[in-house]
């Protein structure tokens, strides 16, 4: 009996059909956003901690040009690789502490903030080891293609293993593995620098810029494929 009241005064009152509601929907104002304005906005999101390794890899570099005891040529060398991680560990926040769900819900796609933080702390990372070329150089032991090689070599191979680290060790432990990564190649390099190995000497320079070229290639296609993997993990999510 209830059932057929309730739908007796359902067909009773029903509500009218709205009208002109496409034209005042289009009416409506559309609030939006510029490419900059949202990099500006996802920069705030970055922890200062990102910003600090950065000014300790530069006051190194300060430091490197008079350095005869190598002493701070090897903390840049050590540096560089915790440079390498800190951008990796920012930019893969979001995945590495399962906040999938919230950015699902989020005016903008989990792709779009991985790309923007990705590429704020790239562009951030890229002046700065530009600057640090110029000031090694001013070390008598290095020219532009050993300074190039002690700078970009250990960031690009930490940023490589890194990338691929997150890619396939998902949620938290993953940061303790890029973190025994990013120590080995620090040693290594602070090893080398004082030994008296002369490690360019083991390629020809053409051998040498071919390398950097690869692994950053290699870097840049990590990238891609985290990013390419946190569109699959909205899918497989919603």
């Amino acid at each position: 009996m209830k059932r057929k009241l309730k739908k007796d005064l359902k067909k009773l009152y029903q509500p009218p059909k709205p009208l002109r509601k496409q034209a005042f929907l289009e009416e409506l104002p559309k609030p939006g956003i510029s490419n900059w304005d949202f990099l500006w906005s996802q920069a705030g999101y970055i922890r200062k901690w990102n910003w600090m390794v950065s000014a300790v890899v530069f006051i190194c570099g300060l430091c490197v040009g008079t350095d005869k005891g190598k002493q701070f040529t090897s903390a840049l060398a050590a540096m560089i690789p915790v440079l390498a991680l800190s951008f990796v560990a920012e930019g893969s926040r979001s995945v590495r502490y399962g906040m999938a769900e919230l950015e699902m819900g989020s005016k903008f796609s989990m792709k779009a903030v991985l790309m923007a933080k990705f590429t704020i702390l790239g562009i951030e990372n890229a002046v700065l080891l530009a600057v640090l070329l110029p000031l090694l150089m001013r070390n008598k032991y290095y020219g532009l293609l050993s300074a190039a090689i002690m700078i970009l070599f250990p960031y690009l191979l930490s940023c490589f293993c890194n990338l691929i680290i997150v890619r396939k060790i998902h949620g938290k432990e993953s940061i303790y593995f890029c973190s025994t990564v990013c120590i080995l190649i620090s040693l290594c390099v602070s090893g080398i620098i004082h030994s008296k190995i002369n490690i360019y000497l083991l390629m020809e320079p053409a051998g040498w810029v071919f390398s950097l070229v690869i692994l950053a290639v290699l870097t840049v296609r990590e990238g891609n494929r985290i990013l390419h993997q946190s569109e699959e993990l909205v899918w497989s999510l919603s």
